[in-house]
């Protein structure tokens, strides 16, 4: 049976776990990424995330699904089958968005990918490509409110014996044609809680919707993009003032049910970042795992 859209986005997200000097010490979300496409079809893979998930930490736990067999293709299968991978993490792995208030990085993962066929194990991964970034034009159509999924492990929590990230479903709270704030930034109206940090937000319409652009409405249209990835979300404080909670950590604060994502757009920029530094080494120290070897808070 062939896996529909919404199933495959599953399997381009993972669960992390962050850890320093043996303790695991919170958990995020992040999402698999083609960088630096060629055109003979190679590319380098990596896990983005946000700068604050992997901060001073020094190992990444994520657990990924094995392929059914050893000949890994674009048509192969979940075996139902996991295995940690988990990354050393130093600074001259984790490649950051140069701007420091922009709250993305980009984990490659070329050395986990092959590490894990050599050793019998290939990977089942569902890469998310750079072309489902709307174009640069196109952000004006949106409407002040589109309907969204964000796909990520909120608090943590995940289908642990399929190994499958969570799905939620809301709105944009502020239109994504609009820069929050003067940030290439929007918000949106769902529950956001710690855990959260890093989960691709898309607008996915599985049969039609109406088009500004073209002004009309495409009935049986389907219309599939990442338009942000979340990076935080406000709390009302036991005072009742307002702040922003990026830290994966409990507060007595209440959640106001909206978060703050940054723009697709800014994966570009990553991406002219990974081009940028192809040419130095981006494999990190990998060592692959049992899913039992790691036990969380």
């Amino acid at each position: 049976m062939q896996s529909t859209i919404v199933e495959q986005l599953l399997h381009s997200t993972v669960k992390l776990t962050t850890a320093c000097e043996g303790k695991v010490t919170g958990s995020g979300t992040g999402f698999f990424v083609r960088f630096a496409r060629q055109d003979n079809g190679s590319f380098v893979p990596a896990i983005v995330t946000n700068k604050h998930v992997v901060n001073n930490k020094d190992r990444v736990i994520a657990v990924c699904h094995l392929a059914e067999d050893q000949n890994s293709t674009e048509d192969q299968k979940p075996s139902g089958k996991f295995v940690n991978c988990i990354i050393s993490i130093a600074p001259e792995i984790i490649i950051n968005h140069p701007d420091p208030n922009v709250d993305l990085c980009a984990v490659p993962i070329t050395g986990i990918l092959s590490d894990a066929k050599k050793k019998g194990t290939p990977l089942f991964v569902r890469f998310l490509d750079l072309s489902l970034i709307p174009a640069q034009d196109d952000w004006q159509y949106f409407d002040a409110l589109e309907e969204v999924l964000m796909i990520g492990c909120p608090n943590g929590i995940y289908d642990k014996h399929n190994n499958l990230p969570i799905i939620r479903r809301g709105i944009t709270a502020t239109p994504v044609g609009k820069r929050y704030e003067g940030r290439d930034e929007f918000m949106v109206d769902m529950a956001c809680f710690p855990g959260s940090s890093g989960s691709p937000i898309f607008l996915y319409n599985q049969s039609g919707y109406f088009s500004r652009k073209e002004n009309a409405t495409l009935m049986g249209a389907a219309r599939l993009h990442i338009i942000g990835v979340l990076y935080a979300g406000p709390l009302i404080t036991n005072e009742g003032s307002v702040i922003l909670s990026k830290a994966p950590r409990f507060s007595v604060g209440s959640m106001m049910h909206l978060g703050n994502a940054i723009r697709s757009s800014e994966l570009h920029v990553l991406d002219a970042e990974i081009k940028r530094l192809a040419g130095l080494p981006l494999k990190p120290e990998v060592e692959i795992g049992e899913p039992e070897s790691f036990e969380e808070k």
